[in-house]
C-alpha cells in the first residue's frame, strides 16, 4: 500500500509542472489578446508593436504552440497599415511573414493561417498597389481558396474577401454591389462560428461594420 501511495504521489509531482506551465500560457496569452481588444485604428504603431513583441515572447516559452506565433504575425500585418513609409510597412510585413511561418511548420493545414496569409499578401499589395497586384493579387486569392477549402466556415476568409471587393474599383469588379454579398455571408457565418478554444482567433466582425453601413439594407 506504501508503495502505491508514493507512485501515486509521484506521478502527481511529475505531472504539476505541465499543469503550471499551461495555466502560466493561457494567463499570459488571455493577457495579450485582452490587449489587442483594446486596439483601434487610431492606435499608435508603439502599442501593436508592444503587442507583437509580447506574444513574441510567449511563442519564444511556448515553442509547440502555433496560437502566440499567429497573433505576432496579426500584429505585424496591423502595423503594416500604418504609417507612410514603404519600406518600414515591409519590415514590420516581413516580420509577419516570420512568425507565420513559425507557426506553419506547428500546425499545417490550419484555416486560420491561410487567412493569415491572405491578410499579408493583402497588406503587402496595398503598399503599392499599382505596382503589386499582380504579384501578391494571386497570393491573396490563394490564401482565401485555401481556407475555404479547409474550412468554409471561417468568417474571417469572407471579411478579407469582402474588404478587399469594396476597396476595389467597379471596373475592376469590386465595388458595393460585388462585395455587400460576401460581407452578408461573413456576418451569417459569424452568427454560426463557435471558435475552437478562448484563445482561438475571434476577429473581424467590428472590422466589417463600417462596410455594412454601405450595403442595402
Amino acid at each position: 500500500m506504501k508503495t502505491i501511495i508514493l507512485i501515486i504521489i509521484a506521478a502527481l509531482t511529475a505531472h504539476c509542472p505541465v499543469w503550471a506551465q499551461s495555466d502560466q500560457y493561457k494567463q499570459a496569452m488571455n493577457e495579450a489578446i485582452g490587449m489587442m481588444k483594446t486596439h483601434t485604428e487610431k492606435t499608435p504603431a508603439a502599442d501593436l508593436l508592444a503587442t507583437a513583441n509580447q506574444f513574441e515572447r510567449i511563442a519564444g516559452a511556448e515553442p509547440k504552440e502555433w496560437l502566440p506565433r499567429y497573433y505576432a504575425g496579426l500584429n505585424y500585418v496591423y502595423l503594416g497599415f500604418t504609417g507612410k513609409d514603404e519600406a518600414t510597412k515591409d519590415k514590420f510585413l516581413d516580420q509577419a511573414d516570420v512568425n507565420l511561418k513559425a507557426a506553419e511548420a506547428i500546425s499545417s493545414d490550419n484555416d486560420e493561417l491561410a487567412v493569415l496569409k491572405a491578410y499579408i499578401a493583402q497588406a503587402r499589395m496595398v503598399v503599392d498597389p499599382m505596382s503589386r497586384w499582380q504579384q501578391y493579387g494571386p497570393l491573396f486569392q490563394a490564401g482565401l481558396v485555401k481556407a475555404k477549402g479547409l474550412n468554409a466556415n471561417n468568417p474571417r476568409t469572407y471579411v478579407l474577401e469582402g474588404s478587399s471587393l469594396m476597396y476595389t474599383p467597379e471596373q475592376y469588379g469590386g465595388g458595393p454591389t460585388a462585395a455587400c454579398p460576401v460581407l452578408k455571408q461573413a456576418t451569417e457565418k459569424f452568427a454560426s462560428f463557435k471558435p475552437a478554444s478562448d484563445l482561438a482567433p475571434m476577429w473581424g466582425q467590428k472590422q466589417i461594420e463600417p462596410l455594412l453601413a454601405k450595403c442595402p439594407k
